[in-house]
């Protein structure tokens, strides 16, 4: 079941963890971010890697790679790459664009360029512009489909897995705990703004899992109409004690780590 969570996070994402890029390149593979595991936490330091999944239409060979750094990014390092030159575009000093020139990555072949930085200092998604060049060719990824990434605060160890995504007009809610937590009975606390508008009780399965839904407009039970946005969380409880917990619209779409079974 976890790995079905993972799933069903990263295809809520975009965000997630990647989002793809069409530009005018091959559909069955984008540029995308990979962070292999970490997490970009705000003024915290890592690596984004962008990946090159192929080369241009036509099968050409990719020979430049060219990155946009949102502004605010800091200490912007492009990574060395054996037989690529790796240079960066300022304002004043303020780096822009990393780009890596030279190289040959054929269309049966994918690379990932690393990006040393800090992120931002406050939380959020930001896009970076890829654009790929096979020789006079150029794929673009941008717009609706433009590689992101998000910045947002390290979050507990709990012992149970929480996944919220929208669906067909309706908030999806996956959990995951240990078998541990079989047939327990706990209770989603759905807040908007900070305030529940609704207590869901729920029974764990004997994997302790469960999946339900809830719609995104509704009433309270007193009477107070409320409607599910992005940045909704949700708080779940075993005898009253925080065991997870998730908001709408994360990178992940989880805020959590459960348990192997």
């Amino acid at each position: 079941m976890k790995h079905n969570i993972m799933r069903a996070a990263l295809s809520v994402a975009l965000a997630l963890g990647a989002v793809l890029g069409t530009g005018v390149g091959n559909a069955s593979a984008h540029a995308s971010i990979q962070l292999y595991g970490e997490q970009a936490t705000p003024g915290g330091y890592g690596v984004v890697f962008i990946r090159i999944p192929h080369g241009c239409t036509g099968g050409l060979t990719t020979d430049r790679v060219v990155v946009s750094i949102p502004a605010e990014f800091a200490s912007v390092r492009p990574q060395l790459i054996p037989g690529w030159t790796a240079s960066r575009t300022l304002v004043g000093t303020t780096v822009t664009e990393v780009q890596w020139s030279g190289g040959a990555l054929k269309n049966s072949e994918f690379a990932d360029f690393g990006i040393s930085v800090r992120y931002p200092t406050t939380a959020g998604t930001y896009g970076m512009k890829v654009v790929q060049y096979c020789g006079s060719v150029t794929t673009t990824w941008d717009g609706a489909d433009l590689p992101e990434l998000v910045v947002a605060p390290m979050q507990p160890d709990y012992p149970v897995a929480v996944a919220v995504a929208e669906h067909d007009g309706a908030m999806k809610i996956v959990l995951d705990a240990s078998t541990v937590h079989a047939g327990d009975r706990i209770t989603a606390h759905v807040k908007v703004d900070g305030k529940t508008v609704r207590k869901m009780a729920i029974t764990l399965d004997d994997r302790g899992d469960a999946v339900t839904e809830l719609a995104m407009k509704g009433v309270t039970p007193k009477g107070a109409r409320y409607r599910i946005l992005e940045g909704a969380v949700v708080d779940v409880t075993l005898n009253k004690v925080l065991v997870g917990s998730a908001t709408l619209g994360a990178a992940t779409g989880t805020a959590s780590s459960g348990h192997n079974h």
